[in-house]
This record gives C-alpha cells, structure tokens and sequence, in this order.
C-alpha cells in the first residue's frame, strides 16, 4: 500500500531505500536539464502557501529523544488566513536516531527518564487530538534573505505524483559543512507544498511529511472551514517579542550574547516569558534554515535538576557545562556572573562549543 511505503521512514538511523529511491530518480533527472532557481521559486511556494486554500490527510514524523513516531493529520487552511492541523491517529514509533548510551549511564535514571518523557509525550498527543493546533509559515521573510545567502537553491522536474498532483522539486542545500539539507515537493499547478523530507549533515532523513489527500476545490474548503469554525482559533504565544532595551533591563544589565556565531547566523528575534519567580529571555539566532535558542535567566541557589544529573559534565573556558540530549539534539546548561544560561540547536557540537565559549568569556568579564 501507498501509505505503508511512506511510514518506513527509519531503521537503525538510516532511511529506507524504497522511501527515497523516487527522490534519488528525480534527483538523477536534474542532470544537463537542471533549472537553477533564483529565490523566487521559493517566494511563490511560500506565497501559494498563503493564498491557496487547501484541506487534506498528511502524515508527519516528529523526532523526540526516545525515537520517531509518525503522526497522521488533518490539515485546513482558508486562503489569506491561518492553517491548522490536528492529530487523528499515531502510526507508530521508532528507535531513536542518536548513539548509543555510554556505559557508565545510571540505567534507573534512564528508566525514570524514559517513562517521564513518555508521559510528557503522551500529554501532548493527548492535546493535540483535542484541539487544532496553527501551522506557522515555513520561512519567514527574514528568513527568505539568510537562505538566499547561506544555501544553492535548485529546482528540479519529477515525474512522481504525491496525492494525484505532479511535483516539481526544490533543493536546499548548505554552502557550509555541517548544514543540513531540504526537498520540497510542491505541487506544479499552484506550487502548494505536498510533501518536505529534512536530511541532515550526512544525507540521513530525519523529519518529513507528505500528503496522502488533499483538496484545493474552493466549496469543499469552506465546508470544512464553516464545518470547524468554532474549533478553530488562532494560538495565543506565551512568550512576547521585546527589544533589546527591555531585555538588558530584565537581567538587569547582565544579557550576554555571543561573541562568536556560526558562519551565515544573525540574530532573529528577542522574547520573554513571564515566570513566577525570574523572567525568562531567549534569543534566537537563524542561518535561515537552522536554528539555535540562547536561554537566559537570573541564577537562583537550586538543587541538580534531573537533566543535568542524567547528562554529562563538561569542561568549556575553566567553567563546568552540563550537556544532556534535548530531542534529536544536545542541550548546554551553566551559570556565570549570577545568570543561568541554556543553549540548544541543531548546530554541530564543535559550533556550539564556540558559542558557549565566546558567552563564558563575555560574562567573565562582566
């Protein structure tokens, strides 16, 4: 069945040949043909995004640290208003992508680790079969320009057909080693995306969804649409976006940012979120397409937290960080100069060593 050739999406860390062979074809047929696309290409996807009006059945893998499950969706987007999408049903779950455990792991520790997260997960579906939650748009504008500047953008025919719509195929791929690597297929009639397939810094498929239904028949849209009116109802943030000032005032003179970003990185956004006891700054960092968050708040006398007791101690700039897995990727957790730092992305490990480097020097000199 259709279906099941797109839920084999992983085994022991590496993508089925049978999900990927109609991509390797397409990719065989860019050869003397090849169209290179400007960013245009990409600005008319997006934009179909906004414009086009669609509801459909899409299946989508979600990565967390104990595997890949695949969830099934229903999607509705009205055009020049918000898209949503709800969970109707998980497929199933996989071994996580990550290495192996170290010997000297407390496997109790892994055990209550496990079973938390799996109640967190489960939390989670739970509210997410219960309510729709809004999809926000793949690139912002800003992050239009950084792709633009960081990835080579190609634009390929395909002959494969993805819920009865031909496709065309555009590439993302890095200018930088370390980056990872995008395919969206989009539909040739309107450029509505029909399915995207995230491959990391090895070529090894980590997330991606693809559409086994959809609709873009004007009548049926807005019978769905009227049908979950009431159900629909745009998410409220818990974080606001502030600027600099306000965030400097926050930690009382104390934000650090860093001294060293990786090649192509700018600063995308400040937010806060109101707390009981300290609020909490993060900033975000974007090459466009990869993505780093830099948590800062002011330090408070507490006891180990479970993360950092299951995680590792390293040593960076004479100070201890405690690095533990957050995901698919690694988390970094310190304190210097009274504030609490935590440092997460999907950046390779020697780049975010430099980062939480450059920020420990910073703050040693506050």
């Amino acid at each position: 069945m259709r279906l099941h050739t797109y839920l084999m999406l992983h085994k022991h860390g590496r993508p089925k040949y049978n999900l990927i062979r109609v991509t390797v074809l397409a990719l065989l047929l860019c050869g003397p043909s090849t169209l290179f696309a400007d960013i245009g290409t990409l600005k008319r996807i997006i934009e179909a995004e906004r414009k086009v009006g669609y509801v459909g059945i899409r299946l989508r893998t979600s990565s967390t640290s104990r595997g890949v499950r695949t969830f099934e969706e229903y999607v509705i987007h009205k055009p020049e208003d918000a898209a949503y999408r709800k969970v109707v049903s998980v497929i199933g779950e996989r071994k996580a992508l990550g290495g192996q455990q170290t010997r000297d792991e407390n496997q109790r520790d892994n055990r209550r680790r496990n079973r938390d997260e799996s109640n967190r997960d489960n939390r989670r579906r739970d509210r997410e079969r219960e309510n729709w939650r809004q999809i926000r748009s793949l690139f912002s504008q800003k992050e239009i320009k950084l792709i633009a500047q960081n990835y080579d953008l190609e634009l390929c025919p395909s002959e494969e057909k993805i819920a009865d719509h031909e496709t065309d195929i555009l590439i993302i791929s890095p200018k930088f080693d370390g980056r990872p690597t995008k395919h969206i297929f989009f539909a040739r009639e309107n450029g509505v995306i029909l399915r995207v397939e995230d491959l990391d810094a090895e070529g090894v498929l980590r997330e991606m969804f693809v559409y086994t239904q959809i609709s873009f028949e004007p009548q049926t849209v807005n019978n769905k649409w009227n049908a979950f009116r009431d159900e629909l109802k745009p998410q409220q943030r818990r974080s606001r976006s502030i600027p600099l000032a306000e965030a400097k005032k926050i930690l009382k003179n104390k934000l650090i940012q860093p001294g060293y970003l990786p090649p192509g990185f700018k600063l995308q956004d400040i937010r806060t979120i109101k707390r009981r006891n300290n609020d909490l700054i993060f900033l975000e960092y974007t090459d466009g397409l990869v993505n780093f968050t830099l948590f800062e708040e002011m330090d408070r006398p507490s006891r180990q937290d479970d993360r950092e007791r299951q995680g590792t101690q390293i040593e960076i700039g004479g100070t201890t960080v405690h690095k533990h897995q957050f995901g698919p990727t690694d988390a970094f957790r310190w304190s210097g100069a009274k504030i609490r730092f935590s440092l997460v992305g999907a950046i390779p490990t020697t780049e975010v060593q430099k980062v939480v480097e450059s920020i420990i020097q910073k703050t040693k000199k506050k």
